[in-house]
């Protein structure tokens, strides 16, 4: 199962926050992490957001924090909740750009700090999973040793852990 070009990088960058802070160490602990963190997503961000700094480590956590929770939702309502509370936080505002030549659809306010971009892309990523595929699409690695979230992406929603 594929998303759409817009948001599979906005939900594989959601689970990849959401794992940050793991079974045995937190990989979101120091500023420089932060930086390491975004730069595979730097194509994304780059001249729609400010660089990161180091100030935002703390609103980088607290965001990791309600998108595992979202994931985590028992049920549609409260993940629908979780997700529309989000995308207000963080001014999730559709609009359409050109910046790659070709139009299409951008979530995020302009020219604002790395979090809130972050957290405008990730949550309108999550809620399209929500709305096109459902909240089953959401798990939990099965793994006794894990405790890793992930978006199962197969055709017939059979995935049980968090990598193959």
């Amino acid at each position: 199962m594929n998303f759409s070009h817009y948001t599979t990088k906005p939900v594989e960058m959601a689970v990849a926050l959401a794992n940050t802070e793991g079974t045995s160490e937190d990989a979101l602990s120091e500023p420089e992490q932060l930086y390491e963190f975004l730069e595979p997503y730097r194509e994304l961000w780059e001249g729609v957001s400010a660089a990161p700094k180091r100030t935002d480590l703390e609103e980088a956590r607290e965001l990791r924090a309600a998108l595992r929770e979202l994931i985590l939702s028992e049920d549609t309502e409260t993940a629908v909740r979780k997700v529309n509370s989000l995308l207000e936080s963080y001014g999730a505002t559709p609009r359409v750009s050109t910046h790659s030549g070709t139009p299409h659809l951008h979530f995020e306010p302009m020219e604002t700090s790395i979090v809130c971009w972050l957290g405008a892309t990730t949550a309108m990523g999550l809620a399209s999973v929500i709305v096109e595929h459902g909240l089953e699409r959401f798990g939990v690695c099965d793994s006794t040793t894990c405790n890793d979230v992930y978006v199962d992406t197969s055709r017939n929603k059979s995935r049980r852990h968090c990598s193959n």
